[in-house]
């Protein structure tokens, strides 16, 4: 995101009113629960601002979220390309879900990964950030702007610790490799993060480009941000994260590019312990019944002419919202290689095992895997033993799970191939 958008986003935070000294304390204890959303757009209404692999950064940040940082893979909400419209962005962000699931006392995260606006697109000279069906000549009524953000933000999600993540980058000449769009502005950073828990990571300074790497299909910048958070383990402080991030960023598009990517990361106004993104939750809630709700809309509402009947009308109560155009067949029972059998029931993307004898009970969602051009189980589990974990799924040729290979090398074959 240039610079300009930020200072946009900095003045708005720093406006509005602030909090009082109870919420204050609040970012001082211990992590109470973990939530992020997590927004990537590839493909837009208008074609012509389609970007690479917008999409895949915000389902990989998601993975790891779940897998690496102690986030419940119901806890974090993920809405790409379609599913990513000004409308559903707003809901999530500040009507129908983080204001109905953040407390005080919890992380919340919000990574987005697109287009923004520069001043001189609007008559008012307003920055905006481009959804799926924004459309460039009328920014006012179909972009979101960077003032309305930052008052969300402030004003209705309750978590007084909040990681923002922005790949972003407003319009100007367009450059076919770079991530999004060429920087033409520039702001100062230090003015975004508000009181006394928000920091703010950006992808570079003014003047430069978010690059695609020529080595992986991910932004220079995502990759980095992952692999930073993790180079101390699960210790990892956000001061630690950044300083490998911002040499590991400048490393990499200096060798491939020739030019430098700068990330930026305002935390000046963070009081209390340092931000560690993949602490353990001390107090995790199930989410709330109304939140669950809000789940199954995006499968309803958004692209539901390549639904299936079974999706469409899903009513599954957790895991990340994600859309598929089609989704394997996962219900059915199968053997695992531990000895245990697994009976497994599925609604739409949304599915989940039961094991009445060990009073055990799952529940995960079904997403792409473009790398390995199949598909992945993200799901997490609770009775006897409890955890979370991705498994591999190996499908026939009419779409139909036969194994569910787990990270963990466990294999689970399907034995009702015959019904």
């Amino acid at each position: 995101m240039s610079l300009r958008i930020i200072l946009s986003l900095c003045l708005a935070l720093s406006c509005l009113c602030p909090v009082v000294q109870a919420q204050e304390e609040a970012a001082t204890g211990p992590v109470a629960d973990k939530w992020a959303v997590v927004i990537g757009i590839s493909k837009f209404k208008n074609p012509t601002l389609n970007l690479k692999y917008s999409a895949k950064d915000a389902r990989d940040f998601r993975d790891f979220l779940v897998n690496s940082c102690h986030f419940a893979p119901d806890h974090v909400l993920l809405l790409t390309d379609e599913a990513a419209t000004k409308e559903q962005i707003l809901d999530v962000l500040g009507d129908s879900w983080l204001p109905r699931v953040t407390l005080p006392e919890d992380l919340c995260v919000i990574y987005f990964s697109s287009h923004g606006s520069s001043s001189d697109m609007d008559l008012r000279g307003t920055n905006y950030v481009v959804v799926h069906d924004t459309n460039p000549e009328k920014l006012f009524t179909t972009g979101i702007s960077i003032q309305g953000l930052a008052t969300t933000i402030k004003e209705r999600v309750h978590s007084k610790r909040v990681l923002i993540v922005l790949d972003a980058c407003h319009s100007g000449g367009a450059s076919d490799e770079s991530k999004g769009l060429r920087r033409v502005g520039g702001v100062d950073a230090s003015l975004m993060a508000q009181g006394t828990g928000h920091a703010v990571i950006c992808s570079s300074q003014k003047s430069e480009s978010s690059w695609e790497s020529k080595q992986y299909a991910n932004g220079v910048f995502t990759r980095s941000l992952i692999e930073s958070f993790a180079v101390n383990g699960e210790k990892t402080t956000l001061k630690e994260a950044f300083g490998h991030l911002k040499e590991s960023v400048q490393r990499q598009v200096v060798g491939e590019r020739g030019v430098t990517q700068t990330p930026v990361l305002e935390a000046s106004k963070w009081s209390g312990p340092e931000l560690v993104l993949a602490v353990p939750p001390v107090r995790p809630r199930p989410l709330p019944e109304a939140a669950k709700i809000v789940l199954n809309q995006p499968e309803k509402n958004v692209v539901s002419a390549n639904l299936n009947s079974a999706a469409a009308a899903s009513n599954i109560s957790s895991s990340p919202v994600t859309l598929k155009a089609s989704v394997p067949d996962i219900a059915g029972d199968y053997m695992g290689s531990n000895g245990l059998h697994y009976h497994y029931w599925q609604k739409g993307s949304r599915c989940g095992f039961e094991m009445p004898a060990w009073g055990e009970t799952s529940k995960g969602i079904i997403t792409e895997n473009e790398s390995k051009n199949g598909f992945v189980l993200v799901s997490s589990w609770s009775g006897l033993v409890n955890g979370s974990g991705t498994a591999d799924l190996e499908c026939d040729s009419a779409l139909r799970v036969i194994k569910i290979k787990s990270q963990d090398g466990t294999v689970l074959t399907r034995v009702d191939v015959a019904k």
